[in-house]
């Protein structure tokens, strides 16, 4: 995940927070179904279909949002040396890390949880490489944001390399990634390729939408209601369409993501605060939640006989907001022990 500071140079963007700070609350009541009683862990229920139906292509899209600005601010692509430090930095080192801390404890909860991992080396190299064998099944998008940045800005930096004009190269990157799930399904598994092809077209319309976001906001009034009811209602009308039609379920997902930038401006023009303790907070919520996730949904309801819905809203809270005061923990004592390790292994 890319993270962007909204101060200074940065205070028009202040509507990316608020998109991000909605994200992260819908991925985590996303992950928030497991005790729901249909079989599956609530995917029957009409919420769940509609939050999965944007809210990792929203995130996707985020990223190649802020890369491609970060690099037209910088007026030109920095050192590749530069740029592959700080993404392991930022996302391979977290993954790796939490991945290895959780593989042995994860092994012997085999008996409660969803399927059941071995300690071998095996499984371990699986866990790192192979996005069916995730120790923590979401994190396929830190394999598969590592990918497409790597992508983003490989392709930016031949086209400074060549020369080649702005609108060309964006109408090109936009039609072959939009098409190529049409064409070609990349069945492997191994580091979330098969998702990384699936969901290039966010990432590069987030990019596209980085250089032209001036012209797209002068002709689009994403700050009026009435847009917002627009959008909404042709996300709802698309989702009830397009949900079982293969590839046009991007439709759905590009409407939930022009929802919530409408939203978002609509937050920013408003000073509507609701959401802004979580500034930058979303990365390390995304990362962390997870465990009070398993916490609330798998341990307790093993020991407890609470309902359902008791044990969703523990795992929202808690999946939210135990990672936000770590967050604020590593802020507030950057010279602390902890906070030392705790940015270094989780990409703070």
């Amino acid at each position: 995940m890319q993270h962007q500071k909204m101060s200074g140079s940065g205070k028009e963007l202040r509507f990316i927070s608020y998109m991000q700070n909605i994200g992260i609350m819908l991925v985590v009541l996303g992950h928030s179904f497991h005790e729901y009683p249909d079989g599956i862990h609530g995917k029957s229920t009409l919420l769940y279909q509609l939050i999965y139906s944007f809210h990792m292509p929203l995130f996707i899209f985020i990223s190649g949002f802020l890369l491609n600005l970060s690099i037209i601010r910088r007026k030109t692509v920095p050192p590749v040396s530069d740029f592959l430090l700080k993404k392991v930095k930022r996302l391979i080192i977290p993954f790796v890390t939490l991945t290895l801390v959780t593989f042995i404890p994860r092994s012997f909860m085999s008996g409660i949880a969803d399927d059941e991992i071995q300690l071998t080396w095996k499984m371990l190299f699986a866990s790192l490489t192979d996005v069916n064998h995730l120790i923590i099944p979401y994190f396929w998008f830190i394999q598969s944001i590592f990918t497409l940045l790597l992508i983003g800005f490989f392709l930016l930096l031949l086209k400074e390399k060549i020369g080649m004009k702005d609108t060309l190269f964006y109408v090109l990157v936009v039609a072959i990634f939009g098409f190529l799930p049409l064409f070609f399904t990349l069945e492997t598994s191994f580091f979330s390729l098969n998702n990384s092809c699936a969901n290039a077209i966010f990432f590069f319309s987030g990019m596209t939408y980085a250089r032209y976001c001036k012209p797209v906001d002068s002709f689009i009034k994403w700050s009026s209601p009435m847009m917002l009811i627009l959008l909404f209602s042709f996300w709802v009308v698309s989702f009830l369409m397009f949900k079982d039609s293969g590839w046009m379920i991007i439709v759905c997902s590009m409407f939930g993501i022009a929802m919530t930038i409408s939203l978002s401006h609509i937050l920013e023009n408003r000073h509507i605060a609701i959401l802004d303790h979580l500034n930058g907070a979303y990365y390390i919520i995304f990362l962390l939640s997870w465990y009070f996730n398993v916490l609330c949904q798998q341990v307790l309801s093993h020991f407890t006989d609470f309902s359902w819905w008791i044990y969703s809203m523990m795992s929202l809270v808690s999946g939210v907001y135990v990672p936000l005061v770590i967050y604020r923990y590593i802020r507030r004592h950057p010279a602390s022990h902890l906070a030392v390790i705790a940015r270094r292994f989780l990409g703070q």
